[in-house]
């Protein structure tokens, strides 16, 4: 018995933290890599066609559940029949000014045949059929990640320039960049990528993350990142997930559409009024480790 666990990448630093999470509850158990991202599919594919029959495939986290990931999906829909799978933690990424979903079909129709499914956020959970699924739980990354014992004083913009919109990306880094030499604070900027994919390359970036104290992000996991280590968090969103997350831990009126975005500098100065989402996340963490264990069973072939 093998755990075939699928995941975009290991270059996006929120894909590999939330892959790190699933396999933090998978100790004892065998347990093979497979990405899917593009180069990789057809790769990934072929293993999975495979698998043994009593073998568990496990799919997430991140967010899988997009146009870019059509043929992986596609591809696990021809082998569904044949194959005993899970989706932990995998969410949609829903563009406000661009459609990025799936063929609605195709997901729903794979969640309704999986084993177990626990999706990241309600958003992505109402894009699937809502009620009959179990609730959300944040992005299983919030295993790994914990609040740092590095004070920081900083100001961290963690950009993702394509979804925001360049002027928004720009107006963003402004605002920050002014906070940070209003409040003697360091000014750095990120997009969490690191090209090698290793782990090396996974740490700097979370240094980053430590040597501040706020962070400015139009990133869901600059968002998880920044609330899981302690940090506080302003976000200006062109994604549907991030208003979910927000809200999911508290902080749903620390979240700005694109259209908002001159309104930063007010949220920035308020900072230090920004509630605590640890509770949140302790939540999420116990729903993870419970979800660790059904997936072990799954895999010994327990009911």
């Amino acid at each position: 018995m093998v755990i075939h666990h699928v995941f975009a990448n290991r270059s996006n630093a929120g894909d590999w933290l939330a892959a790190q999470g699933i396999r933090s509850q998978l100790a004892g158990v065998p347990v093979v890599t497979h990405l899917c991202d593009a180069p990789f599919v057809r790769r990934t594919l072929r293993a999975l066609a495979s698998a043994g029959p009593g073998d568990l495939v496990v799919i997430g986290g991140g967010g899988l559940l997009m146009d870019y990931f059509a043929p992986f999906w596609t591809g696990l829909a021809a082998l569904q029949d044949r194959l005993r799978y899970c989706l932990w933690g995998v969410g949609a990424v829903d563009l406000k000014r661009e459609d990025s979903r799936l063929e609605p079909g195709l997901p729903r129709g794979l969640a309704a045949r999986a084993l177990l499914c626990r999706v990241r956020d309600e958003h992505t959970r109402g894009l699937l059929g809502g009620p009959p699924l179990p609730p959300a739980v944040a992005c299983p990354s919030v295993l790994v990640l914990r609040r740092s014992r590095r004070r920081g004083w900083g100001v961290l913009h963690v950009d993702n320039l394509t979804t925001v919109g360049e002027a928004e990306y720009e107006a963003m880094g402004r605002a920050a960049a002014r906070f940070a030499a209003r409040t003697g604070r360091a000014y750095r900027e990120t997009n969490n990528l690191h090209r090698d994919g290793d782990a090396a390359g996974l740490e700097r970036v979370l240094d980053l993350y430590r040597a501040c104290d706020a962070v400015v992000t139009s990133r869901l996991h600059g968002c998880i990142i920044a609330v899981a280590t302690g940090r506080r968090v302003v976000a200006v969103s062109g994604d549907w997930k991030i208003e979910s997350f927000m809200s999911a831990v508290g902080l749903g009126d620390w979240v700005l559409g694109q259209e908002q975005v001159d309104r930063l500098p007010e949220l920035l100065g308020r900072l230090d009024a920004q509630p605590d989402p640890a509770p949140a996340l302790a939540r999420a963490r116990r729903a993870h480790r419970r979800i660790g264990r059904q997936v072990r069973d799954l895999a010994a072939g327990r009911p």
